[in-house]
């Protein structure tokens, strides 16, 4: 028979760990996209697709991930908000038009994100490269605004805006870091599509976001390469610091350098610390468990012609929550 008092002890104590986890180690969301850039790799049919490397990317820095699903109502989008410390729109190859897409699940994101952190709930959402672009083009409503850019699988330093000190990205990095982003080749750049000072002067953007750095592509065009928001914990970056540690195709150029890996990681933990300021979890531990992505296999896509390494891959009508 169980000792109901020893029950209740070791109920407590696993409710205590659970909120406890939650704040040490936040579930961070990444949004998935269509499967335009990488159906060819594949016989069986998928509806959108996560790359491992942004998995890997946060839960280098102590956080655990869930994906999202696009084409879900917004009930489901309310929901992760809810029960995830932030969300991370990744880089990738889709278009901004496709409807129940990659960019209709972001605005929706963005929107609740947005509410939130009005109400004085610290929300934070990252954004990288296809993700930069989409933070703006949710924050215009839908509007397209992006420039064309030829920065391919090249590598660069960051020029700096002179006040990028009083940036919450920078404001408290260590000196090394700043001296290798702002002297070496460690910023892994991959977009045809970029986003300029000219567009946000024109379209009154520089009220809400601070451009933080700049570069220009390989024709001199020059580009906004780092920004983040005046008002709330939104911040994105046009190169991807996920690559660095967690993509290896040799003729992709990306850096692997100690001093690289260095900054990929303060990215990381810079990100994965905002998330922790607030308390959003899962109700219980087993629908925290089934939520996340560690139910899922990745599919190993090095042999293939893939930018990436590993792909996890989700199909029209599965269901996240439940792990299937």
């Amino acid at each position: 028979m169980i000792d109901p008092n020893k029950f209740g002890v070791l109920l407590l104590l696993t409710v205590s760990f659970h909120i406890l986890l939650a704040y040490d180690a936040p579930i961070i969301g990444i949004l998935s996209q269509e499967t335009f850039s990488v159906n060819h790799l594949f016989e069986e049919e998928y509806h959108s697709f996560i790359a491992a490397s942004y998995v890997k990317y946060l839960e280098s820095a102590g956080a655990r991930v869930v994906p999202i699903l696009i084409g879900k109502d917004r009930q489901y989008y309310v929901d992760l908000v809810n029960h995830t410390n932030g969300i991370l729109f990744p880089g990738g190859a889709t278009y901004f038009n496709q409807s129940d897409g990659y960019a209709d699940a972001g605005q929706i994101i963005y929107d609740l994100a947005l509410d939130l952190n009005k109400k004085g709930d610290y929300y934070p959402i990252w954004g990288t490269c296809l993700g930069m672009e989409l933070m703006i083009h949710v924050a215009l409503n839908g509007e397209e605004v992006r420039s064309h850019c030829s920065a391919s699988k090249v590598s660069m330093p960051l020029n700096f805006k002179e006040d990028f000190r009083k940036s919450k990205l920078f404001s408290e990095a260590p000196e090394e870091i700043i001296e290798i982003l702002t002297n070496q080749n460690v910023t892994y750049n991959s977009h045809q599509f970029c986003l300029t000072e000219e567009t946000f002067t024109e379209k009154n953007l520089l009220q809400d976001w601070t451009i933080i750095s700049t570069n220009e592509d390989i024709n001199g065009f020059p580009f906004i390469s780092t920004f983040e928001s005046k008002k709330f914990p939104f911040y994105a970056v046009q190169y991807h610091p996920e690559k660095i540690n967690f993509e290896f195709r040799e003729k992709d150029n990306i850096p692997h350098s100690l001093d690289a890996m260095k900054t990929s990681h303060y990215f990381a933990n810079f990100f994965i610390e905002e998330t922790k300021k607030n308390k959003h979890r899962y109700p219980d531990w087993n629908s925290e468990m089934k939520a996340l992505i560690c139910n899922y296999s990745p599919h190993f896509t090095g042999l293939k012609n893939s930018s990436y390494l590993q792909l996890y891959m989700f199909k029209k009508e599965q269901e996240v929550i439940n792990g299937k």
